[in-house]
């Protein structure tokens, strides 16, 4: 009985509607009712400044400095789109290389989720909730720690996979978060990257949202840039797709960490 209940909340947790429900109602009892929302006290230099409240505010708007957003939902001041549903693409990254057969026993580490919701699709998808950690530098909930990409409080060769869905962006210094994750990383353990080539300059970001939302130091432009990034850091390709709108250009890259 215990594994047929299991098996229903995973199916329909991969529902993207029934999942951000279920975050967005989280979201209020934990922000606006238990006040539990916290921030990191550590951040590291290599942190683009404007890093924390940009983030923050997608999922709570409240004592932000920061320029109006021109298009993000909210009711609460939480935010209504807290799904995570562009980790599917990363999920299908994994599932290239790993069996979903064994996923309950792999250890995953989750950087920069903002919300709950890519924690749930993991678990949606196959994943052990005791075998996910997630970090981000602010928390309102009881499955994301506090911590800094650029210096993860994990033991050496922790986890067999580790994502960044869209946060690699935020560092001034990408080096030290591909060098940090290989850290943590098992021997052949995957490393899996969701990124944005931003087709928009600087100035017109700036002109668009009255603030430059991602780092300018070592931007990575191209798939080129990454590539390079993670093979001086010893990782090798084993996949690599792009998802194009008119608006931006995304990746999903995976490398495997190798000696």
């Amino acid at each position: 009985m215990s594994l047929f209940f299991d098996n229903f909340k995973r199916t329909i947790l991969k529902k993207d509607r029934v999942r951000n429900s279920l975050c967005f109602l989280r979201a209020i009892y934990f922000c606006k009712i238990k006040k539990s929302i916290k921030d990191y006290n550590e951040i590291s230099e290599h942190t683009w400044k404007n890093t924390l409240p940009s983030n923050k505010r997608v999922v709570f708007n409240e004592k932000i400095n920061l320029p109006k957003h021109p298009s993000a939902k909210r009711i609460f001041n939480v935010g209504k789109s807290l799904s995570g549903s562009k980790a599917k693409w990363l999920i299908n990254a994994i599932t290239s290389k790993h069996d979903y057969q064994k996923f309950k026993q792999i250890k995953i580490l989750s950087i920069g989720p903002r919300s709950e919701g890519e924690i749930f699709l993991l678990y949606a998808y196959g994943f052990e909730m005791e075998n996910i950690s997630a970090i981000d530098l602010f928390s309102y909930s009881p499955l994301i720690e506090l911590g800094d990409m650029h210096k993860l409080n994990f033991e050496n060769e922790s986890f067999d996979i580790v994502i960044l869905g869209w946060c690699l962006a935020y560092s001034n210094n990408k080096k030290k978060v591909i060098s940090e994750v290989r850290r943590v990383l098992k021997e052949k353990g995957s490393i899996i990257i969701g990124h944005t080539f931003q087709k928009k300059t600087d100035e017109e970001i700036i002109k668009e949202r009255g603030y430059l939302v991602g780092s300018p130091y070592s931007k990575i432009k191209d798939k080129e840039d990454l590539q390079k990034l993670l093979s001086n850091e010893k990782f090798e390709e084993f996949y690599s797709k792009k998802i194009n709108s008119s608006v931006n250009s995304r990746i999903v890259y995976g490398a495997t960490k190798r000696y």
